[in-house]
């Protein structure tokens, strides 16, 4: 939910009104300030990404460009994107898979990063009355700037703005949420905007097969893990009847909605939910477990474009959404 020290003061009497507008002016010259103290007018100036991460300097202009939005109020909300959530299907070309080619994990990297994204969004925790960021994952499905995403990573209607970045350091808007289904955990989301790195996708990824993730783990940007298809399996509480991809390749949260690829650099999943079966006993001791790393299959994000088959539906999972 966005601020509303504009309708508030706003709706009372002319020497209200413009404070309310001396508000709105301040705010967007300190936007502004804070931009040009990182180097740039511009909230949405593209930020080179070298080999070192600057992790809170991601952080910092993500919330910046945040911030502008809010200011110039013309944004998309994140409870009117929530409220597009009931949309289940969407007519859409995702280009062509490449022809089959297997990378080298640099090669793969270096592929894949820039149709990565951060995917955030602003909310004000009640306490300070500042802005924070809480940071997700998502990847880009088309030139034009779809990207899919967890369904929990846009139902937040108390959020104010979303606010996405590109593994090439592009700063992006949110225009609509195209497609979703919630028992699945998936959402397409146009951005504003066109010109973007589009990863391919497919549905080969048997158990065995290596898959690497690219995620932000934490707020740990654009980290990178590697493992394997351990299984696929359904009928789980967490999850109820859809199927599942068990992947050893590491994720925590922050991860939600990020790309597991396969050696050819084609998405064949997304990163969903974390289970651990850690437990302790009456007398307090810990019984150290596993921890499950669970992704949604590449099909349940066709199934939005080809619409799916009904299946019941399940209790949803830990999420991977991060509130800082």
């Amino acid at each position: 939910m966005t601020t509303n020290i504009f309708n508030s003061l706003s709706a009372r009497s002319n020497t209200r009104f413009s404070l309310s507008l001396l508000v709105c002016a301040t705010i967007i010259l300190v936007t502004h300030a804070r931009a040009a103290a990182a180097g740039t007018n511009d909230p949405f100036a593209r930020m080179e990404i070298g080999l070192a991460i600057n992790d809170q300097e991601i952080e910092h202009r993500l919330r910046l460009a945040g911030e502008h939005l809010l200011a110039q109020r013309n944004h998309v909300t994140m409870k009117t994107l929530a409220g597009q959530l009931q949309r289940h299907s969407c007519k859409l070309t995702l280009p062509k898979t490449q022809e089959k080619k297997t990378l080298r994990p640099v090669e793969l990297v270096e592929h894949s990063r820039q149709g990565v994204l951060v995917v955030t969004s602003l909310y004000q925790c009640g306490s300070c009355g500042k802005w924070h960021v809480a940071s997700a994952s998502g990847f880009v499905l088309t030139e034009s700037g779809v990207f899919a995403t967890c369904y929990h990573v846009v139902n937040q209607p108390d959020h104010a703005v979303m606010v996405v970045m590109t593994g090439g350091g592009r700063f992006c808007s949110v225009r609509e949420v195209l497609a979703a289904d919630e028992e699945h955990d998936v959402a397409l989301v146009q951005l504003d905007g066109t010109g973007f790195a589009a990863l391919s996708v497919s549905t080969e990824a048997p158990v065995g097969s290596a898959v690497y993730v690219v995620s932000h783990p934490e707020e740990q940007y654009f980290t990178v893990t590697q493992g394997l298809v351990a299984r696929y399996f359904t009928g789980q509480e967490e999850t109820g009847e859809a199927v599942m991809m068990s992947i050893t390749a590491d994720f925590g949260p922050g991860s939600s909605g990020c790309p597991v690829l396969n050696d050819q650099g084609c998405v064949v999943g997304m990163a969903d939910n974390i289970v651990s079966t850690t437990t302790a006993t009456k007398e307090g001791k810990v019984r150290p477990g596993l921890l499950f790393k669970h992704a949604r299959p590449a099909q349940a994000i066709l199934n939005l474009i080809q619409p799916p088959r009904r299946s019941s539906r399940g209790r949803q999972a830990q999420s991977l959404f991060t509130e800082p």
